[in-house]
């Protein structure tokens, strides 16, 4: 009979094992980006195939982004105080995952909006911990970032496929289940180190006030919040676009797993330009994709020609953001304040959806989806003259 002693000795090794693997940032990343996916891909065809109308389904949808307004902040500062963000982030999966399965068996549309806010905020108060962690890793931010992609990518085909072929309550308990694998992710990933202050960094300060004293920086949150305003109504119209285009909920999965899987070469070769070029002109290369399929979305009735302009243009332009963020702000931000500092142009991004989705809710129901993307096309022509105020010390290797 095997010792007691025998047993200690092999459960220190699969610690050592798992702890600071490579295994362990696939799981953490693969799965949280699966979360994501699975719960906001299908979401408003779900909620529009259970009865709830265009003005409540953007009312819902909204609610991730005004509880995000206070819970993203929080939780970044909370991570950034406590020291412990891997802990707090593993909490919050396992919660994420019993929220999903809680929202598939309400009907009364303000607990779904209650719900929806909690998760998805919870979801984004992830991102600056996950997005930070890549960054500081001993492994290169494109290797990591990679399986945040794949389990998008997963994501959003199982949610359309569990969608049309089985019971939503599948799709949601999938995500519980992708929760806890994103915790025990967290629990073998390593602490992010603190970057060292250096000329990347505007000042030593570790007060947040500080922040609101940059002015490069609130411009970047300006930025932020048309940005990530139209991306993110984006993100919840489109599968309602292709559906009046006559497309299906599967089709629709499809769609958003092949735009996914375009960004692969992007995050596997960021370390070719993200470092080699400004922050301001790869928010122009950013903003010029989005400019186009913005376009197209407001001036084409042709089902190929949308899903093409999304398989191409979507996921590219705002994986280019979300590592145009962390580069802009280590560069205008204390070291001491990094997650903050990308929690708030998280916040920004959420006060952006709110007005962003509200307006959509208003010119769609008057007018039409390809109205409201032309109204979005030049919004996002104004963040390029915006960014041409932009100034950053890109001076540092984050991608490399």
């Amino acid at each position: 009979m095997l010792n007691q002693p025998f047993f200690n000795v092999v459960k220190c090794f699969m610690k050592q094992k798992w702890k600071g693997s490579y295994a362990a940032y696939v799981v953490l990343f693969f799965f949280y980006y699966y979360c994501m996916s699975a719960f906001s891909s299908v979401l408003s065809v779900y909620l529009a195939g259970i009865g709830i109308g265009i003005a409540d389904l953007s009312w819902i949808i909204s609610a991730s982004s005004i509880f995000g307004f206070v819970i993203i902040p929080a939780i970044a500062y909370l991570c950034d105080q406590t020291g412990k963000p891997r802990q707090i982030a593993g909490i919050l999966m396992i919660g994420i995952g019993f929220s999903a399965v809680l929202f598939a068996v309400v009907r009364r549309v303000w607990i779904l909006f209650l719900l929806n806010g909690l998760t998805m905020s919870c979801i984004s108060s992830v991102m600056p911990v996950l997005e930070r962690m890549a960054g500081a890793a001993k492994y290169r931010y494109g290797v990591l970032r990679i399986w945040g992609t794949v389990g998008y990518a997963a994501g959003a085909q199982a949610a359309g496929l569990l969608f049309q072929y089985t019971s939503p309550m599948l799709l949601f308990v999938s995500v519980l289940f992708a929760g806890i694998l994103a915790a025990s992710g967290f629990a073998g990933a390593e602490d992010p180190l603190t970057w060292k202050e250096d000329g990347s960094n505007t000042g030593n300060s570790g007060s947040v006030r500080s922040l609101f004293k940059n002015p490069q920086y609130l411009l970047f949150l300006i930025i932020a919040f048309l940005f990530w305003g139209c991306s993110g109504v984006n993100m919840a119209y489109l599968p309602l676009l292709l559906t009046d285009l006559g497309m299906d909920p599967g089709g629709i999965g499809t769609v958003i797993f092949f735009s996914t899987l375009i960004e692969i070469p992007v995050i596997l070769y960021s370390n070719t330009f993200m470092d080699r070029f400004s922050s301001r002109t790869l928010l122009w290369a950013a903003c010029s994709l989005t400019l186009a399929e913005f376009v197209t979305y407001g001036f084409s009735r042709s089902a190929p020609v949308v899903v093409l302009a999304a398989v191409l243009m979507k996921a590219p332009a705002t994986t280019m953001y979300t590592m145009i963020t962390l580069k802009t702000v280590r560069s205008l931000v204390s070291s001491k304040l990094i997650t903050t500092g990308i929690a708030l142009v998280s916040t920004s991004n959420s006060a952006g959806i709110i007005f962003m989705q509200n307006l959509g809710g208003i010119i769609v129901k008057r007018t039409s989806f390809q109205a409201f993307y032309r109204i979005m096309a030049c919004v996002i022509a104004g963040i390029m003259l915006l960014a041409c105020f932009l100034r950053t010390k890109d001076d540092g290797t984050v991608f490399g």
